[in-house]
């Protein structure tokens, strides 16, 4: 999208502009902020949506929030359906069960994590972390929309709009982020093209309220596929929304046969409703599903599509712009917010003179590999929860905590290439490019994770004799003027509470192991090697490209 934006004249400047005020953007913001790193935040809807869409973030990204010491705030926000379990398929709520679902696993994900899933609605979130960047003094403009962008080697130079008063400004900013969702202005205007199967379906958003309660039997119900040739498409989707008497109905709508949101009338609505929980006289309400949308009837699309490129230049890609996950999983939401946090640290190490520029390639290397495992296998949990279609899922654990990267950021090890690109946590030992395990440790009377002391910098680990790292590792982070967090494992340090920490992560009593920032380890040493200084300035500088 070049508009020709004279580059000698804008209005303002922003280290980072972020397109999309949505859970992405907000989080991205957070990060950067957090890290000291201040941004312009621009979103076209008017405010923040009212519908749940996402209902949880899974462990991995909670444990993004408890860095920024958001965990305690976001579990005190708790969906109303947080104690619902049940994923079922139906002829209808009051008829016949097909079957109850059980996807991804049963494994009990407390060995892995120091925190657990977050049963929070995303309306809920936006407002935290909106709140959370207000107090920072954060600049979020809602009702504010990209119109155009270019870019040279300083710069993004865009053109945004107030789309009440009409009014543009010409922004500058080093970077831009397009956290623009499945519809991105941003990639239309990169000309990234995506790949995957496209869009499946397109569906109402029906919100409604009604007295479910002698149908449900009981049944703590947290999503219900109703499976009826009365339907449309014989398929429909029922959701509590406050666990009493609010409730989300689904169905499929094609814009493709002329078919329109507008022409749903609330008696229509009302018989398809009645149709999925099996009450033929049920009383119902139907309410607005968006506060600014004069339709009472909102329409979404599952798309399952991955776009094979993050970056080009200074713009990138985040969430829902980068992929575009089906809601089956709790995948979508947690993926982009771990999206924000990779490019985050890395944008503010450059944006502050410690990193050089080329480090942000590491950003697509990283990301994007796992953007296209997450659309194929969420895709895989859509044809087991409708029974449309044969599935293969990975278990959530891997998918969660057993992801890795293959290359980027890291000094990867011999044999990672020949690694699958996600396995169970519990059979990996610390390699470079995956997660950092979660070991218990003990400082005086507090107990606490290895978990805990990554997010903000760089973290040394070191075994118990291995204090010659340590030392190095204090002369190197002065000389690249990064910080550099150090801690030793053993009676002298950090107690290893279950005598696990060797050989979790693969490392000897002399050894050592470089954790990122984002918790992912960087590189290691099974052993104590010569010149410790300069094998820890090798590979920092390799690392930071500097």
């Amino acid at each position: 999208m070049n508009t020709g934006i004279p580059h000698a004249t804008f209005d303002e400047t922003t280290p980072v502009l972020i397109v999309g005020g949505s859970l992405v953007g907000l989080s991205t913001a957070l990060f950067l902020r957090w890290r000291g790193i201040p941004s312009l935040v621009v979103e076209r809807h008017p405010a923040p949506a009212r519908l749940p869409r996402a209902r949880a973030i899974n462990p991995r990204t909670m444990e993004l929030f408890r860095a920024l010491d958001l965990e305690s705030t976001i579990r005190a926000a708790s969906s109303p359906i947080s104690g619902n379990n049940e994923i079922l398929r139906v002829e209808s709520l009051a008829g016949r069960e097909i079957e109850r679902l059980v996807e991804g696993g049963a494994d009990d994900l407390k060995a892995a994590s120091p925190t657990s899933w977050g049963s929070i609605d995303q309306d809920q979130l936006e407002v935290i972390l909106l709140t959370r960047l207000q107090s920072m003094g954060a600049d979020i403009r809602f009702n504010t929309e990209l119109l155009s962008l270019e870019q040279d080697e300083q710069g993004v130079f865009a053109l945004i709009r107030e789309r009440a008063s009409g009014n543009t400004q010409q922004v500058r900013a080093n970077y831009l982020v397009g956290a623009d969702g499945n519809h991105s202005t941003v990639r239309d205007a990169l000309g990234f093209s995506r790949l995957g199967p496209g869009t499946i379906s397109h569906a109402t958003n029906i919100i409604f309220e009604a007295d479910l309660g002698e149908v449900l039997r009981g049944r703590r119900i947290m999503l219900c596929y109703i499976s009826n040739p009365l339907l449309p498409d014989g398929q429909g989707f029922l959701m509590p929304i406050d666990n009493k008497r609010r409730w989300m109905f689904s169905s499929s709508l094609h814009p493709e046969r002329g078919e329109r949101r507008e022409d749903l009338t609330d008696e229509c609505c009302i018989e398809q409703i009645r149709i999925a929980v099996g009450v033929p006289d049920l009383e119902i309400k139907i309410l607005p599903a968006y506060p600014w949308d004069t339709v009472k009837v909102g329409m979404w699309e599952l798309t399952a599509l991955y776009a094979e490129q993050y970056q080009r230049g200074r713009v990138f890609l985040a969430g829902d712009a980068a992929h575009a996950i089906l809601p089956t999983g709790a995948l979508g939401a947690s993926t982009g917010i771990q999206d924000a946090f990779n490019l985050a640290w890395k944008m503010a190490l450059i944006l502050k003179g410690q990193a050089a520029p080329s480090l942000l390639a590491s950003y697509e290397e990283e990301r994007c590999p796992v953007g296209k495992l997450m659309v194929k296998q969420t895709m895989q949990r859509f044809f087991y929860r409708t029974g449309s279609g044969s599935s293969s899922l990975i278990d959530d654990a891997s998918l969660i905590f057993g992801y890795r990267y293959q290359r980027g950021a890291i000094v990867a090890e011999l044999d990672s290439a020949e690694a699958p690109l996600a396995q169970h946590p519990s059979t990996l030992s610390g390699e470079p490019g995956t997660r950092a395990p979660h070991i218990v440790l003990q400082r005086a009377r507090e107990r606490l994770s290895t978990i805990d002391l990554f997010g903000r910098n760089f973290v040394l680990l070191a075994g118990e004799e291995g204090t010659p790292w340590m030392t190095a590792a204090g002369t190197v982070a002065n000389r690249l003027g990064i910080a550099l967090d150090v801690w030793q494992i053993g009676p002298e340090g950090l107690c290893d509470v279950e005598g696990r920490w060797y050989t979790t992560y693969g490392v000897s009593t002399t050894g050592t192991t470089l954790v990122r920032p984002d918790g992912f380890v960087a590189w290691r040493s099974s052993e104590l090697r010569e010149q410790p200084e300069q094998v820890l300035l090798d590979v920092l500088t390799r690392i930071l490209g500097k």
